[in-house]
C-alpha cells in the first residue's frame, strides 16, 4: 500500500476544521500545522488523530515546508480547512496512487461554493483558483516565500489533473467572499510592502488598478463569469480589487513601518526608593 499523508494549515479556524478532517479519514496519517492559532484547533485536531505542529510560522512557504517535513507518508494531500474531500475524490486519489502513478503530481480541480451555490466560471487573480497542484511526492514540491498565494516549484513528471473535485468553501453568502477580499488583501499587501522595502520603491496605485483591470476582464470575460450571472459578476469586480486594495494598503504598511523606525527609543523608569524615618 502506498502511504498517503494529508497536510492541513490552520490560523484559527476551528469552526471549519472538525469537518475537514473527518473527510480524510482515507489518509494514512493527518498533519496539521497550527500556525498561531488561539481558538481551538489543536484540541480538534488531535482529537481526530492528527499530527500537530504549533508554532508561528510568518510566511505560507514556512508552515507549509514544517508540515511536510512532519509527513512520513511517500505522497502528500494538501488540503486547506475550508476545502472538503468527497468520498468520490477519495477513491478516485487511493486508485491512482496504488496502480502505479504516472506522474509525480497531479492537479486537483477546485470546485468553489459561495454559500450552497457553485460558481465554476470566473475565477482569476488571487481570490481562488479552479485547479491546483495539491497530490504529490513528498521532497519535490517547494514554495517561494510569500505570505499569500506562494507559488509553488514542482519537480519531476506531471501526472494531468483528476476528475474528481475538492468541494471549497468561500463564506456563508456574499458577504463571507467580501471578508475573504479584506483578509486576502491584508496579506498580500504585507507581500508588497516587503518587496517595496528591499527595492526602495514606492507603492504603485496606477499598476494596482491596471493589474485590478486585467484581473476583471480576464475573469468576467476570458474565464466566463458572464455565464454566472450576478455571482459570476461580483467574483470578477472583487479579482479586480484585490490588486487595488493590496496597493493602497501596502502605503499604509510602509508608513507604519517607517514611523516606528524613527520613533526614539524611550529611557527606561528609574525608581527611586526613599527610606522614610520618624
Amino acid at each position: 500500500m502506498v502511504r498517503l499523508s494529508a497536510l492541513v494549515c490552520v490560523q484559527n479556524q476551528d469552526a471549519q476544521l472538525s469537518e475537514c478532517l473527518r473527510k480524510l479519514s482515507f489518509c494514512d496519517e493527518v498533519v496539521v500545522v497550527a500556525d498561531r492559532c488561539t481558538d481551538r484547533s489543536q484540541e480538534i485536531a488531535r482529537r481526530h488523530g492528527a499530527v500537530v505542529i504549533d508554532g508561528i510560522f510568518p510566511l505560507e512557504n514556512h508552515r507549509k515546508q514544517a508540515g511536510v517535513d512532519a509527513c512520513t507518508g511517500e505522497w502528500i494531500l494538501e488540503i486547506d480547512p475550508d476545502e472538503l474531500v468527497d468520498a468520490a475524490l477519495a477513491w478516485e486519489i487511493r486508485c491512482v496512487l496504488q496502480m502505479r502513478p504516472a506522474g509525480d503530481w497531479y492537479e486537483l480541480p477546485i470546485d468553489n461554493y459561495v454559500g450552497p451555490a457553485l460558481v465554476r466560471d470566473g475565477w482569476a487573480g488571487g481570490l481562488s483558483a479552479r485547479l491546483e497542484p495539491r497530490l504529490y511526492k513528498r521532497g519535490l514540491k517547494a514554495w517561494e516565500p510569500r505570505r499569500l498565494n506562494a507559488p509553488a516549484v514542482l519537480a519531476g513528471q506531471s501526472g494531468g489533473a483528476l476528475k474528481g473535485a475538492i468541494r471549497r468553501s468561500l463564506g456563508r453568502d456574499v458577504g463571507g467572499l467580501v471578508e475573504r477580499l479584506n483578509r486576502l488583501a491584508a496579506l498580500a499587501a504585507e507581500d508588497l510592502a516587503d518587496a517595496r522595502a528591499d527595492s526602495g520603491a514606492k507603492t504603485a496605485v496606477p499598476g494596482g488598478v491596471a493589474r485590478g483591470v486585467g484581473a476583471f476582464l480576464k475573469g468576467y470575460v476570458a474565464k466566463g463569469g458572464w455565464r454566472e450571472g450576478r455571482l459570476g459578476l461580483l467574483v470578477a469586480m472583487l479579482s479586480g480589487l484585490l490588486p487595488l486594495l493590496a496597493e493602497l494598503r501596502a502605503a499604509d504598511v510602509l508608513e507604519a513601518r517607517r514611523a516606528a523606525l524613527a520613533e526614539p527609543a524611550r529611557p527606561a523608569r528609574i525608581r527611586e526608593v526613599v527610606g522614610l524615618g520618624r
